[in-house]
């Protein structure tokens, strides 16, 4: 009996024929490979609509935070600075950790 349903249901015509990608694990390695990139191209939308909202210069970022990072930096720079007049630091690395303070 549940034979007999079971393939009557498979002639049915289905509004997902144009989908590209197999329901299940079976299939050819082409399918498979365009599942994952489908995959892939969505989260990637959704990271960038995300680093749009939350990222540097976002629209709905903490502004607060921004501002604190910039009193950190500033702090770095002022004993970096200290340490390199007074000699402690070659010029060399003066300039490199104030290249590293900056990014």
């Amino acid at each position: 009996m549940s034979y007999l349903n079971i393939s009557a249901q498979a002639e049915v015509a289905s509004k997902w024929r144009i989908w590209p990608f197999n329901a299940g694990t079976g299939g050819d390695w082409e399918t498979s490979l365009a599942t994952y990139a489908f995959s892939f191209a969505i989260l990637a939308v959704i990271c960038l609509f995300l680093r749009f909202l939350y990222g540097p210069k976002g629209i709905w970022r903490d502004h607060e935070m921004d501002r604190e990072a910039d009193e950190m930096r500033r702090r770095e720079h002022a004993r970096l600075d200290a340490d390199y007049h007074a000699g402690r630091i070659p010029k060399q690395l003066y300039e490199l950790k104030k290249r590293s303070i900056d990014r």
